[in-house]
Protein backbone atom coordinates (compact mmCIF):
# COMPACT_ATOMS: atom_id res chain seq x y z
CA UNK A 1 0.00 0.00 0.00
CA UNK A 2 1.37 3.37 -0.79
CA UNK A 3 1.61 6.03 2.39
CA UNK A 4 2.94 9.39 1.69
CA UNK A 5 4.19 11.09 4.93
CA UNK A 6 3.91 14.45 4.60
CA UNK A 7 6.03 17.19 6.18
CA UNK A 8 6.81 20.87 6.63
CA UNK A 9 10.16 21.77 7.24
CA UNK A 10 11.92 25.25 8.50
CA UNK A 11 13.28 26.88 5.09
CA UNK A 12 14.29 30.19 6.66
CA UNK A 13 14.27 31.88 10.36
CA UNK A 14 11.09 34.09 9.64
CA UNK A 15 11.35 37.99 10.25
CA UNK A 16 8.46 39.02 12.04
CA UNK A 17 5.10 37.32 11.01
CA UNK A 18 6.19 34.13 8.87
CA UNK A 19 5.00 33.96 5.14
CA UNK A 20 4.92 31.15 3.09
CA UNK A 21 8.47 31.66 1.73
CA UNK A 22 9.02 30.16 5.40
CA UNK A 23 8.51 26.57 4.43
CA UNK A 24 9.09 23.99 2.58
CA UNK A 25 6.81 21.39 2.15
CA UNK A 26 7.94 17.76 1.38
CA UNK A 27 6.87 14.34 0.54
CA UNK A 28 8.58 10.37 1.68
CA UNK A 29 7.39 7.62 1.18
CA UNK A 30 6.14 5.83 4.34
CA UNK A 31 8.16 2.02 4.80
CA UNK A 32 6.23 -1.23 5.78
CA UNK A 33 6.43 -1.30 9.34
CA UNK A 34 9.16 -4.47 10.43
CA UNK A 35 9.65 -6.83 12.90
CA UNK A 36 7.64 -5.69 16.09
CA UNK A 37 6.82 -2.53 14.52
CA UNK A 38 3.66 -0.38 14.05
CA UNK A 39 2.47 2.16 11.56
CA UNK A 40 0.28 4.82 13.50
CA UNK A 41 -1.49 7.69 11.19
CA UNK A 42 -1.69 11.17 12.65
CA UNK A 43 -5.24 12.75 12.31
CA UNK A 44 -4.90 16.07 13.87
CA UNK A 45 -1.85 18.56 15.40
CA UNK A 46 -1.93 21.37 17.56
CA UNK A 47 0.29 24.52 17.13
CA UNK A 48 1.14 26.12 19.88
CA UNK A 49 2.42 29.61 19.99
CA UNK A 50 6.11 28.81 21.74
CA UNK A 51 6.40 27.38 18.39
CA UNK A 52 7.29 30.97 16.84
CA UNK A 53 10.38 31.29 19.27
CA UNK A 54 11.52 27.69 18.13
CA UNK A 55 12.21 29.09 14.72
CA UNK A 56 14.80 31.67 15.88
CA UNK A 57 18.44 31.03 16.71
CA UNK A 58 19.70 31.79 20.00
CA UNK A 59 18.94 30.77 23.73
CA UNK A 60 16.18 29.55 24.66
CA UNK A 61 14.95 26.46 27.33
CA UNK A 62 15.12 23.81 23.76
CA UNK A 63 17.34 23.95 20.78
CA UNK A 64 15.93 26.00 17.76
CA UNK A 65 14.48 24.61 15.08
CA UNK A 66 17.45 23.77 12.31
CA UNK A 67 16.82 24.75 8.61
CA UNK A 68 15.93 22.10 6.64
CA UNK A 69 14.44 20.42 9.99
CA UNK A 70 10.86 19.29 10.33
CA UNK A 71 8.28 21.93 12.30
CA UNK A 72 5.55 20.03 12.24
Amino acid sequence: MDRINHQVRLAARPVGTPQPDVWQHTEEQVPEPGEGELLVGVSHLSLDPAMRGWMNEGRSYIEPVGIGEDVV
